[in-house]
């Protein structure tokens, strides 16, 4: 997995965690197809070179997860400059709300992993109608796509891990694929908070606490696994409770597997 970290890390200029998720087996000896699917972090710094790099990978579509505020604060540019379909939705929901947990404060690391791994839990529902379009869109053909939140770790984590499990890709290299974010990037920059800025929600926090919620610990998106497992008996449960049609699965997988 590790090894294979630079052959899967988009060597970008303003690219944050832009990983191709390709060559991850499946339980049936099948293999992701590579330059298919892309999970990222925020493309509002991407250079004029990236995004002609990105053009050149052929990347159809964008699936956006970022609330409204985070849009407009780093818009995505270049999709409509380079004539790419960008897909986001109209929400103000942060993962787990965080910033208001931060400013109850957070007393130990302990605690900042039950939230995280609670906000998890309650990730794949909070955010069903986008990654429900993301699978119609795979479905339908709209490939290569990528998909990013704004470090692509949370809400992309959660999408990345539904398309592999939705693939058959085992639960070991589901979870793996999701702590690789720790060596694909500097969580703590992408995070975006600053414990030492006395108007930030995460002032005073200690550093073991934002090692904590910045990271990719397996606990997190086991989290989300399970909670889908506990609800729906399955990923192809869940797609069906969001609303996704029926033959949906088997169009993701063959438009992604080889």
């Amino acid at each position: 997995m590790e090894e294979n970290l630079s052959r899967r890390l988009l060597q970008l200029e303003g690219g944050i965690n832009f990983r191709d998720m390709g060559g991850y087996p499946t339980a049936d000896g099948r293999q992701v197809k590579w330059g298919k699917l892309y999970r990222s972090g925020s493309m509002a710094r991407l250079t004029p070179a990236d995004a002609a790099q990105l053009v050149n990978l052929g990347i159809r579509c964008v699936v956006d997860f970022r609330s409204v505020r985070e849009q407009k604060r780093d818009p995505n540019r270049w999709c409509a400059e380079a004539g790419v379909t960008y897909w986001s939705r109209d929400h103000q929901e942060v993962f787990g709300q965080l910033h208001t947990m931060a400013e109850r404060g957070i007393d130990s690391e302990e605690q900042a992993m039950e939230i995280m791994a609670e906000g998890f839990r309650h990730l794949p529902f909070q955010q069903a109608p986008a990654y429900a379009e993301l699978i119609r869109r795979i479905a339908d053909g709209h490939v290569p796509i990528a998909f990013n939140c704004t470090a692509g770790k949370d809400r992309t984590g959660g999408a990345a891990a539904l398309v592999l499990s939705v693939l058959g890709v085992p639960r070991d290299i589901v979870v793996a694929d999701f702590t690789l974010t720790e060596k694909a990037v500097n969580l703590r920059t992408a995070f975006g908070a600053c414990p030492q800025d006395a108007k930030s929600p995460y002032a005073g926090l200690s550093e073991a606490v934002m090692d904590a919620l910045a990271g990719a610990r397996p606990a997190y998106i086991s989290a989300f696994l399970d909670s889908i497992a506990e609800r729906c008996g399955s990923a192809e449960g869940y797609l069906a409770e969001i609303g996704v049609p029926a033959d949906a699965a088997q169009a993701v997988r063959a438009q992604l597997l080889e």
